[in-house]
C-alpha cells in the first residue's frame, strides 16, 4: 500500500536572530565588547534590551549609535547617569522614558535638559511619571527640539502653566499631548490653545486635572480645529457646561468630528 508523505515546513530562526539571543543571555560575557559591535547588531540587541528591561545606566552608553532613531527605555531601570553623558545623536526622533509600574524619580530636570540638547531632532518623548521632572526640562525641551509633535508628560506632578505657556510658543507642530495628573490650570490651557500648535493640535489628554474648569475645555474646542480627542475624566470643577459646550460645537458648521471624549459626572 502507498503512503502518502506530508511536506513538513519550520519556521526556523535565523542565524543572526539566534545569535542576538544568545548575546542577551550571556549580556555580563559581552557586554564590554558591545561598542565595538557594527549598529546592525546593536539595533537587534537593543531592541531586545528593550524588551526584557534590561538596559541600565552601566550598558546604555556601550549599545547606542549616532544613527539610532528610536529609543526604548519605559520598562528598563535608566536615571540621569546615562542622560547627562548622551553623546551627540542628530538622527534620534522617539524617545520612551514612561514608568509603567511606579513613579520614577530617577530622572530629573536635568537628565531631560541634557536629553534636550544631545538630540535637538526629537519629535516623540514620552515621559509619563518622571516625578522629578519641573517646568524648567519641559521649556528647554521645547526650545531645542522644535520638531515636537508627541509629548506625554502624564503623572509629572510639578508640573505648571509655564510647561504649557512653552509648548504654545515653540512647538508649532505639536499634535497629542498628556498632561493628566499635573498642576495646570486654565490658564495653561488658554496659553496653549492660543499658541502656534493651536491648528494642528488633535489630541489632549488632561485627566486628573483638578484645577481645571469648563473654560479650559471651551478654549480647546474653540481654539483648536483638529482637536479629535479630549479626555478630562477625574476633574471636579469641569461641570456640565462643557458636554453642552461639545455638543454646540459638533451641531455647528464647522463642527468636528471626535474620535473619543472622555469626563466623569459628578
Amino acid at each position: 500500500m502507498a503512503t502518502a508523505t506530508e511536506n513538513c515546513v519550520f519556521d526556523l530562526p535565523s542565524l543572526f536572530h539566534v545569535s542576538t539571543v544568545a548575546v542577551i543571555r550571556d549580556l555580563s560575557s559581552y557586554e564590554e565588547s558591545l561598542c565595538e559591535m557594527p549598529d546592525s547588531i546593536k539595533q537587534a540587541v537593543l531592541h531586545l534590551m528593550s524588551k526584557r528591561g534590561i538596559i541600565t545606566d552601566d550598558n546604555l552608553l556601550k549599545i547606542i549609535f549616532p544613527r539610532l532613531r528610536s529609543l526604548d527605555l519605559s520598562i528598563s531601570q535608566v536615571t540621569d547617569k546615562s542622560l547627562l553623558q548622551l553623546p551627540t545623536m542628530r538622527y534620534l526622533q522617539k524617545v520612551d522614558l514612561n514608568s509603567f509600574k511606579e513613579a520614577n524619580a530617577g530622572v530629573t530636570s536635568a537628565g531631560i535638559i541634557s536629553l534636550s540638547r544631545a538630540c535637538p531632532h526629537l519629535q516623540i518623548v514620552y515621559m509619563r511619571r518622571n516625578v522629578n521632572v519641573t517646568d524648567e526640562a519641559v521649556m528647554e525641551l521645547c526650545k531645542n527640539c522644535p520638531w515636537l509633535r508627541e509629548f506625554n508628560v502624564g503623572g509629572c506632578h510639578l508640573l505648571t502653566d509655564a510647561s504649557l505657556a512653552a509648548l504654545g510658543q515653540y512647538s508649532v507642530h505639536l499634535k497629542s499631548l498628556n498632561i493628566s495628573v499635573t498642576q495646570v490650570t486654565d490658564e495653561g490651557i488658554r496659553q496653549l490653545s492660543n499658541g502656534h500648535c493651536a491648528q494642528v493640535l488633535t489630541e489632549v489628554d488632561m485627566s486628573s486635572c483638578t484645577q481645571l474648569t469648563d473654560e479650559a475645555v471651551e478654549s480647546l474646542i474653540m481654539m483648536c480645529p483638529l482637536l479629535r480627542i479630549l479626555l478630562f475624566a477625574r476633574c471636579p470643577k469641569i461641570t456640565e457646561m462643557s458636554r453642552i459646550a461639545l455638543e454646540e460645537r459638533f451641531q455647528s458648521s464647522e463642527g468636528t468630528k471626535m474620535k473619543q471624549v472622555s469626563w466623569t459626572v459628578y
